[in-house]
């Protein structure tokens, strides 16, 4: 029970990772550059594949410009989350 939502809570984080990413109009990219980490880190992240810190999630929102918890509100999937390299 506990792993279905760990997957459960680690897919809503995901999504309102792609949605707010996609409100500031950053690509995979400009997100991973102001994270200071990589494109294919913030791939995994996006794609609910990676655990990560509660400190990490701090950063994610701070850069993001939105709080802890808007990052962990249900909000309908998000289909389309690519924005050109830049």
């Amino acid at each position: 029970m506990i792993i279905k939502y760990n997957l459960r809570a680690r897919k809503i984080l995901a999504n309102n990772i792609i949605f707010f990413r996609l409100e500031n109009e950053w690509s995979q990219e400009d997100f991973a550059d102001k994270l200071g980490t990589t494109p294919t880190y913030v791939s995994t992240l996006e794609n609910a594949k990676r655990n990560m810190r509660i400190d990490y999630i701090g950063h994610i929102a701070d850069t993001l410009g939105v709080s802890i918890e808007q990052l962990f509100k249900e909000r309908p999937k998000v289909e389309n989350h690519r924005i050109p390299r830049r």
